[in-house]
């Protein structure tokens, strides 16, 4: 008989197959990925662009530009306006989305099976005809510059913004992949032109199509739509330094501030290392879920905000480790001291299987969640030709997770968790966060973020 007092006991859940899919190589040299999925009667198509901000270091310093160039795609092509897009867009039932972020920029489609044919006849005129109005370009620049003013008052983007451009200083990674306000009202439509002859090319383009589609109609379509027009320009390369930048403790200034918001941190891996596994993981115990060590540490147990959050951010050529916060500021050095100590007992004290199960199970039982919808998959798809990763890397994702031990969580935040790096940047009243910091060594007071 099952006793029903205890609670079962659970093993680890095996891997879970990502969608079959077939690849393609045009003749225009575009690169097409197929997911065949035909339960219901719908298509999804993604474009991706290996050109991101990174991009921006190479166009004269224009932050923002790919992030701009990406969004005006749906703003008027050589035969269609912008309210001309957004009705048939609207008529279809479809749903469409575009944008940029570091690495690359993306236009994402999705519709009924028999609308798709006009849909992607549509899509791809966006991505290889767009004049950019210069009406429209005008309005999208004064929208951008709008949020990113409103920021200004965010000090969780205060800190973040400080922290980043002192870490990436002088590399690609430096710029917001949205700009800043005075970098984006310099725009004009002659560098949203260049940005996007030089950029949006098919042999630097990838596509994804998951759903229900005919596969040959698409090629013959995308062979005729994407004629060979350029270089790839994903090649194009910069030397990030080995050495992260001098640690040090950095304040911005925020009116009215009642609370202090930190981003602390240092430099980390990019996509493509063989550690990737292993420090996602580590950052799950440290504070990648509700229950880590660091929100429980400054929540439950000292009190000292309503959550904390830890991440490695894995771009293509570079990465970085961050913890960010929000504490008052009277508590600040305190909390500083609280996250060194977490991360030197993560560093020396090796964790509980208790603990490593739990993480586990969280990861494991998180991933099947985002292959849920076509966009996502073939967002995932996508991202392993972009960072170069291995074709089976979701096949055996959940059991690369679940080999993982005790000792290889000590040794990688042994070698991934460096506190005498850390950067500490911290957005709030300079008077007050001086005195609390001031045994960090506070390295320069900022006056305002780019």
């Amino acid at each position: 008989m099952t006793d029903r007092s205890k609670m079962p006991v659970s093993g680890f859940m095996k891997d879970v197959q990502f969608p079959e899919y077939r690849e393609h190589v045009l003749a225009n040299g575009m690169k097409v990925f197929f997911v065949k999925d035909d339960k219901f009667p719908v298509t999804t198509c993604r474009f991706l662009v290996k050109s991101g901000s990174y991009f921006d270091f190479f166009s004269n310093g224009r932050a923002g530009l790919a992030t701009v160039t990406a969004e005006m795609l749906n703003r008027g092509t050589r035969g269609k306006t912008y309210n001309k897009i957004a009705e048939t867009i609207d008529y279809n039932g479809a749903l469409m989305s575009n944008g940029a972020g570091y690495d690359a920029s993306f236009l994402s489609l999705s519709c009924l099976k028999k609308n798709f044919t006009d849909m992607f006849g549509l899509v791809s005129e966006m991505m290889t005809e767009s004049v950019f109005p210069e009406e429209e370009l005008s309005q999208k620049k004064s929208q951008l510059i709008s949020s990113l003013i409103s920021l200004q008052d965010e000090g969780a983007y205060l800190a973040e913004r400080a922290f980043l451009s002192i870490l990436y200083r002088g590399t690609p990674y430096e710029m917001d992949p949205d700009g800043y306000p005075d970098s984006v009202k310099g725009i004009t439509r002659d560098d949203v032109t260049a940005f996007a002859r030089e950029n949006y090319t098919s042999e630097n383009m990838i596509l994804g199509i998951v759903g229900d589609f005919d596969e040959k109609e698409i090629i013959k379509s995308a062979e005729n739509k994407f004629s060979r027009n350029g270089d790839d320009k994903s090649v194009r390369r910069y030397e990030f330094p080995n050495k992260s930048p001098k640690p040090g403790v950095y304040i911005i200034k925020k009116k009215d501030a009642f609370q202090a918001s930190l981003q602390i941190g240092h430099a980390g891996i990019k996509r493509g290392h063989p550690d990737y596994i292993k420090t996602h993981f580590l950052n799950t115990l440290f504070g990648g879920m509700f229950t880590s060590r660091i929100n429980k540490n400054l929540r439950e147990v000292n009190g000292l905000t309503y959550g904390a959050r830890t991440s490695f951010n894995c771009k293509k050529y570079a990465g970085d480790f961050s913890i960010e916060t929000e504490v008052n500021e009277d508590k600040t050095g305190f909390a500083v001291e609280e996250i060194i100590k977490e991360m030197n007992l993560m560093r020396d004290v090796p964790v509980q299987e208790e603990e490593l199960t739990s993480a586990k199970n969280y990861i494991t039982g998180n991933f099947p969640l985002q292959l849920e919808t076509s966009n996502n998959v073939a967002g995932k798809l996508l991202s392993l030709e972009l960072y170069g990763a291995d074709r089976d890397f979701y096949n055996h994702y959940i059991s690369s997770v679940n080999a993982l031990t005790v000792d290889d969580i000590t040794e990688t935040a042994q070698k991934y968790f460096r506190p005498e790096e850390l950067i500490i940047t911290a957005a709030g009243n300079p008077g007050i966060l001086k005195k609390q910091l001031g045994k960090f060594g506070v390295t320069e007071i900022i006056d305002k973020v780019k």
